[in-house]
């Protein structure tokens, strides 16, 4: 997890709840209506960004241990590593891609929030 205005060391005291989203088999929807209080913790230095993070901004889907695709549901900015995903765009993610959350400033989207695909803790 990077967010902007948050240090390694202060993500670290983040309650696992926000550091990280478990996924259920099946889909999950991401955004400031569903993971509320995650946005609005990872957020806390920099509140402003919020409005970048759509209600419902991504749609994950997981299928077994080793399918997962996100889906852009918002016109807000959203990368898989650095590639754009535009709004209706679906891709398969693997194990350790990065989901950018991005702002424009001066022409150019600047990613303020990025989570990183990862197994669950117990391998499950």
């Amino acid at each position: 997890v990077h967010a902007e205005g948050l240090g390694p060391e202060a993500i670290a005291a983040l309650p696992p709840g926000v550091q990280r989203f478990d996924l259920a088999e099946g889909t999950t929807l991401v955004g400031r209506q569903h993971q509320a209080q995650a946005f609005e913790t990872l957020l806390l230095a920099a509140p402003s960004r919020l409005s970048f993070i759509s209600r419902t901004h991504v749609q994950l889907d997981a299928r077994g241990r080793s399918q997962l695709t996100v889906t852009n549901m918002s016109t807000n900015p959203l990368y898989v590593d650095s590639d754009p995903l535009a709004r209706g765009d679906t891709r398969s993610l693997a194990r350790n891609q990065i989901l950018g959350f991005a702002r424009l400033e001066s022409g150019a989207h600047v990613h303020f929030l990025r989570l990183r695909v990862q197994e669950p803790p117990d391998g499950g």
